[in-house]
């Protein structure tokens, strides 16, 4: 666990004392998964968090995540939209929270305080694999004239290398993909079960890499290097927890 994240035990969440502006992820029994509990639910949710952090947030804002690598850039014009097939948000509105969705994939976080822009990525491993991270960037570049030196990326609890276990398909998809980061160094052998040869996968370590390529300093690049599964007590978790695994949400806002 990084020593730079701050567990709140008692408010169910915790927060990356780097990132300077309100950010936070939640621990159970908050539950944010839409098709499982009901709105009023998750409203009484977010009503509790905004009490904890004393702060009153102008809109929350949410996309339709369907593991894509689509990212779109939040306005005044189109806060009131759904954002259908999106993954990550980005956004220069001040008192806007934006949200992700998780339960063992990777929410990064992402700030500019030159430009005073924010980003919430949610990046599975389908994301990692399409690159979302760096088109949240090149978004951030191109809409808002970030330099890429200045972002920070903050990764937040999610599965890691030690519970992430793939088949071979997977593991050569990666292997085809990123020709152009140490791959190898990613990829770890792990048993045969039931006939087929079992590989683990540092997608953490991959997103870093991909960050780095894109032009973030490493040291900007912070993860609280938590595993949504060994830590399914206090995680929602998929692999965990199987398909009824409720939600986590990671959550971002400028001042």
């Amino acid at each position: 666990m990084n020593k730079d994240i701050l567990i709140n035990n008692n408010l169910h969440f915790m927060s990356f004392s780097k990132l300077d502006t309100i950010n936070l992820f939640t621990f159970k029994p908050y539950n944010f998964r839409f098709n499982l509990i009901s709105e009023e639910e998750i409203n009484c949710n977010f009503i509790k968090l905004q009490n904890s952090l004393n702060y009153k947030f102008r809109k929350i804002v949410k996309s339709n995540q369907t593991h894509t690598n689509n990212v779109e850039v939040v306005t005044e014009e189109n806060i009131n939209d759904e954002f259908k097939d999106t993954d990550g948000l980005i956004t220069n509105l001040k008192n806007v929270a934006l949200i992700t969705n998780l339960a063992d994939c990777q929410g990064i976080l992402l700030y500019d305080k030159e430009k005073q822009v924010i980003g919430n990525i949610h990046s599975g491993w389908k994301g990692t694999l399409n690159r979302i991270v760096k088109n949240a960037i090149n978004l951030m570049i191109s809409n808002y004239s970030c330099d890429p030196k200045n972002i920070e990326a903050y990764i937040c609890p999610s599965i890691m290398k030690c519970c992430f276990e793939v088949d071979s398909d997977v593991k050569d998809l990666f292997i085809d993909e990123f020709k152009d980061i140490d791959i190898n160094s990613c990829i770890e052998l792990g048993d045969v079960k039931d006939n087929k040869q079992k590989y683990y996968i540092d997608t953490i370590s991959i997103n870093k890499q991909v960050m780095m390529n894109s032009g973030l300093k490493e040291e900007n690049i912070i993860s609280a290097d938590m595993c949504s599964k060994c830590n399914h007590e206090l995680i929602h978790s998929h692999r965990s927890d199987g398909v009824n695994s409720g939600r986590n949400i990671a959550l971002i806002c400028l001042k």
